[in-house]
């Protein structure tokens, strides 16, 4: 018998979990709506007081059915439905960066405005994409996770919106003080 494990966080997932986890922008596009595939600006991000840029480029969304929920044998997830939120990251310069983890500044909202939940799961549902790398695309979850310029991972994960939405944006967030990046998800 498997144990699933899930954790729904009370976060739009733009918001930063771990305060060395600040990006900057090199350069701000968050007055432009960018589409799905197309690159950020070069965005910074510190850890463990390393300084990489790296380009973000969310590349699809995948919406699952409320359907996809009933293995986790919980009523708080009736009425909704999983998004699984795909984004390419890129070092393109500065320092080698131990786990960067792009996806923290990740977040989504659907056509009505709202933000979709980050989805912590401790364990893939059974509904999941064949394709989605969770937890930053970690190569080796043994070993450290250090990216050098010019290493570009795929990776995905899973947020909560209502049955009936759809996504409309992915977002990525600059700090409290700019506005987030966002992708039109057509």
């Amino acid at each position: 018998m498997t144990t699933l494990s899930t954790v729904a966080a009370c976060s739009t997932g733009a918001g930063n979990l771990f305060q060395d986890n600040q990006p900057s922008a090199i350069k701000s596009t968050a007055s432009a709506v960018l589409t799905l595939g197309q690159s950020s600006q070069e965005q910074e991000i510190t850890k463990y007081n390393k300084t990489g840029r790296f380009t973000i480029t969310p590349t699809k969304v995948v919406e699952g059915k409320p359907k996809d929920l009933k293995e986790l044998n919980d009523s708080k997830f009736d009425g909704q439905k999983i998004a699984w939120v795909y984004v390419r990251a890129k070092h393109v310069g500065g320092s080698a960066v131990k786990e960067p983890e792009p996806m923290v500044n990740i977040g989504a909202e659907t056509t009505d405005g709202s933000p979709a939940t980050r989805f912590l799961l401790i364990a893939d549902l059974t509904a999941m994409p064949k394709d989605c790398k969770r937890f930053d695309a970690v190569k080796d979850i043994e070993d450290e996770d250090l990216w050098q310029r010019g290493e570009e991972r795929t990776m995905c994960e899973p947020y909560l919106i209502p049955a009936n939405a759809k996504i409309k944006y992915v977002t990525y967030s600059q700090g409290f003080y700019d506005q987030p990046l966002r992708w039109s998800v057509k």
